[in-house]
């Protein structure tokens, strides 16, 4: 009997974990209206290589190119340094 319980909240969670991809997307979609809709001077965004501010009203104006702080090839391993609470204190 436990191995029955076990199974089907096994299959309870997986059906939960094949929601939180479009529960995320809804929630970035919901800040970024938000964000639009409070912000007088707009949000900024990536925008096909641009650096766009989108107004509330709609209009989009580039700022500059944006360009990757670091090009990674395929299969290329990227260590990421710890920084810690010091020093990021000191950077502020």
């Amino acid at each position: 009997m436990p191995e029955k319980v076990n199974n089907r909240a096994e299959s309870d969670l997986d059906a939960l974990e094949q929601q939180v991809p479009r529960l995320a997307s809804e929630a970035t979609h919901s800040a970024y209206q938000r964000a639009l809709t409070l912000s007088p001077q707009g949000v900024l965004r990536i925008d096909n290589g641009d650096l766009v501010r989108e107004a509330p009203d709609g209009m989009k104006t580039v700022i500059c190119k944006a360009k990757p702080r670091r090009r990674v090839n395929v299969g290329e391993v990227v260590i990421v340094r710890k920084i810690n609470e010091k020093s990021a204190d000191d950077g502020a």
